[in-house]
């Protein structure tokens, strides 16, 4: 994944709370996607959560309501997230790409890397204990590397000093009925709740106890 250097639109000082984060994405005309999006996509939550949800991009019923995981993928993640007992003040949901990309196609890398300003300020506000990322390209893009999802789902590992991430299916991909991911996403949404209960070990943690075993054996 190449990087680039900033638009000269976007934010030249860090917001300091998600309402300046509100207003900064609403008026972000920093790639191309915002000429034809209808509502802009920030988030649902507030800075207390202690999990964030992330998504790729918005579409039409994101687009419409200005809210992440709206329509049948909202009520796929509400559903799943209530079994598990994880509950809507503990998480915080948004999205990579921020604006619709047109006719619901994949998101241009020129829009990921711009609205990773927006990413990243979410996460330094909200400093989640765990980063639930959804999908193959949101995994892809948190950890700066082509991965698929059916290869690490379920994993703990330990970004961005000391948060845990977990990858999992897309409610998309129980919508459209991949076998596995209702499964998947309810095995992995449990998993978070664990290790904000203490009974899973964090990231950080699996991987010090990894190391520890290959340094033993």
């Amino acid at each position: 994944m190449t990087t680039s250097s900033a638009p000269a639109s976007a934010p030249t000082e860090p917001v300091r709370t998600l309402r300046e984060l509100e207003r900064a994405v609403r008026s972000c005309t920093s790639c191309d996607l915002h000429q034809d999006r209808g509502t802009p996509v920030v988030g649902q939550g507030t800075e207390a959560a202690r999990v964030m949800l992330v998504g790729s991009v918005p579409r039409r019923h994101e687009d419409l309501q200005g809210k992440p995981f709206a329509g049948a993928t909202g009520n796929v993640l509400d559903n799943l997230l209530g079994e598990v007992g994880l509950t809507p003040e503990e998480c915080y949901r948004t999205t990579v790409v921020k604006c619709r990309p047109r006719d619901d196609e994949p998101a241009p890398m020129a829009s990921v890397e711009a609205c990773s300003t927006h990413l990243d300020a979410q996460i330094r506000l909200i400093e989640p204990e765990i980063i639930v990322s959804l999908g193959t390209f949101t995994t892809s893009v948190l950890l700066r590397r082509q991965v698929s999802v059916e290869r690490v789902a379920g994993y703990r590992l330990d970004i961005r000093n000391g948060i845990t991430l977990i990858p999992t299916y897309h409610p998309v991909d129980v919508v459209r009925g991949v076998p596995q991911a209702a499964a998947a996403m309810r095995r992995d949404l449990a998993a978070a709740r664990a290790v904000l209960d203490g009974r899973l070990s964090t990231g950080a943690q699996a991987v010090a106890e990894l190391r520890a075993r290959m340094s033993s054996s």
